[in-house]
């Protein structure tokens, strides 16, 4: 037969539509697509074709790589059951829609093998001469962040999903409900930093028992698709300890008393020995291939790199001014969050009483160059924060922040960086911060950089220790007068402020003694 006749025979029984039925269920799907274990795609849709002159037709070999390579893609719906990212006989032509029903029956039988990622702009070739064949343009293209391309990615996934079917052998529902309740409770230091892993375990229990066995990992594997990559390792990370104090019958005063020390400032995320010279020459290769290496260097911030704020200070209201009057001597005893939401808004000064002892002051850094690639969780080319803070493990005297007198006058009240734009980082918890006027460390960071692993973005993470050390041999720039710090509030930390707020006109005494 000529092959313009093919042509046109393929042309008439609506092979056009066929394409762009695929194209349009490709493109309409949401959630992560997966490889399949789907295999002879291609001679089942050869064979359907009885006719050998319509069998002439489809034989074609950019068809055939197109089926091979792409016909077993699959999404994996609410069942575990896999369904086919290709193949709808529902908006199929008449003249196919019964072989496209047995290849997306073919597909649900599949075993989900692996991530499905690229970077091509183009599935298959469109056409060759006069011939349409199957080919897909997607809507999405992966794009890399990092130092992984596509198939790198789906292979990391791949090993996360296992690590965390492990995990899911090892700690049974009960256990991982019993940590969870835990970590929304009261008993333990800083539970934010393990409260989503240990729901995503929780999920991930409740999500396989209610599908059958077979569809198990097939529903893990979806989860574990689009989970923050952080959750995908729980033998590895702090949630394990936990785990294990519950299995090993601990005690809750002794599980308390554990997790606090590993998760001190000095221990946790940290790297404890220095890294060798294959890791800094790794570290070197990899910062240069990411562009990083101008992001490194870190100076004290100043108001100015500020993005938002909770309180400033406003001028009096116009009008008469009311009669002095002398602050009670018992302070008014409330909570932060009541503060905020009572005091807070009709506020127009606010000084804050030196606090004794050591105190959770911090202060800010931000980059020396301003157009340097974003290393920090928060800070992404879209939106721009390169804002951080830190703070001393034991606390700081505020004499060691510039601070003397009986109050300090507040010069500002913010969230943490991290929390700006509406972002949300449970697992670094939940702060408010007083800036405070004149306040600095003079300590400098004891000349170091201030960068901390566990505000990097996760593919600086295997850089750690290297990263560790560029902070220690490195002192921030930029320090001076204009230095932007403050004493943070941490929920679920006790706290004992008081405040002495002036609003119209009239000076009132606070004492805030916990979060909420």
């Amino acid at each position: 037969m000529a092959a313009d006749k093919v042509h046109a025979m393929r042309h008439a029984d609506g092979y056009g539509a066929l394409v762009r039925s695929i194209n349009a269920r490709f493109n309409s799907l949401a959630g992560p697509l997966f490889r399949t274990d789907a295999s002879g795609l291609y001679e089942t849709y050869l064979a359907s074709f009885t006719d050998p002159d319509i069998r002439q037709q489809h034989s074609c070999a950019c068809c055939r790589t197109f089926i091979e390579r792409f016909g077993g893609l699959a999404t994996v719906g609410d069942d575990g059951v896999p369904v086919s990212a290709i193949w709808d006989p529902d908006a199929a032509p008449a003249t196919y829609r019964a072989v496209v029903d047995t290849l997306g029956r073919r597909v649900s039988q599949a075993r989900i093998a692996i991530l499905f990622l690229s970077s091509e702009t183009r599935y298959g070739k469109p056409a060759s001469g006069p011939w349409q064949h199957l080919a897909i343009e997607p809507a999405t293209v992966f794009k890399s962040a990092g130092l992984h391309n596509a198939w790198q990615t789906a292979c990391a996934r791949r090993e996360a999903y296992a690590s965390v079917l492990r995990a899911l052998r090892q700690y049974s529902a009960p256990v991982c409900a019993a940590a969870l309740r835990l970590l929304k409770g009261d008993a333990l230091l800083t539970p934010e930093a393990a409260l989503g892993q240990a729901r995503f375990l929780v999920e991930l229990h409740a999500a396989r028992d209610a599908v059958s066995r077979q569809q198990q990992d097939n529903l893990t594997y979806r989860m574990v698709a689009t989970a923050p990559m952080g959750f995908c390792h729980p033998r590895s990370s702090m949630i394990a300890t936990l785990l294990d104090d519950i299995i090993a019958g601990k005690s809750s005063a002794e599980t308390a008393a554990g997790w606090a020390a590993r998760m001190d400032v000095l221990q946790y995320q940290r790297p404890q020995a220095a890294p060798t010279a294959g890791a800094i020459k790794a570290a070197e290769a990899a910062f240069e291939k990411l562009g990083v290496v101008p992001a490194l260097q870190r100076r004290f911030a100043t108001m100015a790199d500020i993005q938002e704020t909770v309180w400033l200070p406003r001028a009096p209201a116009a009008g008469p001014t009311p009669p002095a009057a002398t602050p009670p001597a018992a302070p008014i005893v409330m909570t932060l969050e009541a503060f905020r939401r009572t005091v807070l808004p009709a506020a127009e000064r606010i000084e804050m009483a030196a606090p004794a002892g050591k105190q959770p002051f911090v202060a800010f850094t931000s980059v020396v160059h301003a157009d340097a690639r974003p290393i920090l969780q928060w800070d992404t080319p879209e939106r721009r924060n390169p804002v951080a803070w830190y703070t001393y493990s034991a606390g700081s005297l505020a004499a060691e922040f510039n601070l003397s007198g009986s109050y300090y006058e507040v010069t500002a009240i913010i969230l943490p960086p991290w929390a700006w734009a509406g972002r949300t980082h449970p697992q670094l918890g939940e702060h408010l911060a007083f800036l405070l006027k004149d306040a600095r460390d003079l300590r400098g960071c004891e000349e170091h950089s201030a960068l901390f692993p566990v505000n990097m973005k996760s593919e600086l993470r295997e850089f750690r220790s290297t990263i560790e050390a560029y902070s220690k041999a490195n002192a921030l720039a930029g320090f001076g007068e204009d230095n932007v710090a403050g004493l943070a509030l941490t929920k679920g930390h006790p706290c004992d402020v008081r405040l002495r707020v002036t609003s119209n006109g009239q000076a009132s005494q606070y004492q805030l003694v916990r979060w909420a």
